[in-house]
């Protein structure tokens, strides 16, 4: 089981948790990186993507994470 924090990079993310995915597709994820998601971490996704709502994309991870 991979623990997720602000650092954890979005494939090490959906390498572990696959059903994860749908969270970055609400979110805007590029055709580019849903084809190969990238080696970032999770805050420059939120800051790119959440209006740098890190926090709030925590929260909805952990809940799909969660539920598996």
């Amino acid at each position: 089981m991979l623990a997720i924090d602000e650092n954890t990079t979005v494939r090490d993310l959906l390498a572990a948790y696959p059903q994860a995915f749908d969270v970055f597709l609400r979110h805007g994820m590029c055709e580019d990186c849903q084809a190969d998601p990238p080696p970032v971490p999770l805050h420059h996704f939120a800051r790119k993507h959440c209006g740098g709502d890190t926090p709030g994309l925590l929260k909805e991870l952990n809940a799909v994470i969660a539920k598996a």
